[in-house]
């Protein structure tokens, strides 16, 4: 799945060496307490863009640490104590198939291209897992110290890998560095092509560097489409329809059952994948359909 996160309408993210590290090692930290695997990571300015597995439905825990560990954090480094991020929940997107990750994996990596910020993945600022994926190596970061103390429970540093999804294991490393590659580099060129009849040029790195972490983007189109919320992709129009369908078909079926234990029925269970009142004891769900 993917996610995208807003800051509260502020460059709080706004690429730096401390701000970097920061959140890749709070990134780091989550995924090793709620056992996520990485696929990719895209930082920008005022969001971010992470692809993940979550093979144990601990994905709602792993934002709320994870988007509360790096508010926490940025704000005693940017010397602020209001909300951090944005109001709206996080957009997370269920990948249906092996081309849904790999667009949306590109679509990440090279969101400061298409943003037009600058002409190549890697002069972006901010942190990218690109090179990371491309040389199968892990990134390692250090322990913010101005947040965390030095006698505390936090690891001094991390470790995060990013890891290939299965769906393109097949692949040799190589193959898979090309892949990835090739996509990239036609990504770089269509925005280069944008720019060229366009007239326009590119933000720069420089001038990314220079803009203060209170500054607000210029345009707010970029909100308008998260009027609309996609919660899944596919370009497999049969497969999109049949988890259109399973997810209307969970959400009658979870409002039943909640209907019927307001009603005071005892021992309702709820279909399988429900998740606040089962983690708090509430209720009883049904076991994954896969192991009945």
């Amino acid at each position: 799945m993917m996610t995208r996160r807003c800051s509260e309408r502020r460059f709080f993210l706004r690429p730096s060496k401390e701000i970097n590290e920061a959140f890749v090692y709070c990134f780091a930290v989550a995924v090793l307490r709620y056992d996520i695997q990485p696929y990719w990571l895209s930082v920008m300015s005022n969001h971010h863009h992470p692809g993940v597995r979550d093979n144990k439905g601990n994905y709602p825990k792993f934002l709320s640490y994870f988007h509360s560990l790096v508010a926490r954090c940025l704000n005693v480094y940017l010397g602020r104590r209001e909300s951090f991020w944005a109001a709206e929940q996080s957009g997370v997107v269920r990948l249906a198939d092996a081309d849904a990750i790999f667009d949306k994996m590109i679509y990440s990596l090279t969101n400061p291209v298409k943003d037009h910020l600058v002409d190549k993945v890697f002069n972006w600022p901010g942190f990218n897992s690109l090179r990371y994926q491309l040389s199968d190596t892990p990134v390692v970061v250090k322990r913010p110290s101005w947040f965390f103390s030095d006698d505390g429970k936090m690891p001094e540093e991390v470790e995060l890998r990013f890891v290939r999804p299965p769906e393109f294991a097949h692949l040799s490393q190589q193959e898979w560095a090309d892949k990835i590659r090739a996509a990239v580099a036609e990504q770089e060129r269509r925005a280069a092509k944008e720019r060229a009849e366009t007239g326009s040029r590119v933000v720069g790195r420089k001038a990314v560097l220079r803009q203060s972490p209170r500054m607000a983007p210029e345009s707010h189109n970029h909100r308008l489409g998260q009027r609309l919320r996609p919660r899944l992709a596919t370009r497999n129009k049969s497969l999109r329809v049949a988890l259109l369908r399973e997810n209307k078909r969970f959400v009658h079926d979870y409002r039943d059952a909640y209907r019927r234990h307001r009603g005071g029925e005892l021992g309702v269970e709820f279909p399988f994948g429900s998740y606040k009142l089962v983690e708090q004891g509430m209720v009883r769900c049904k076991a994954c359909p896969a192991l009945q």
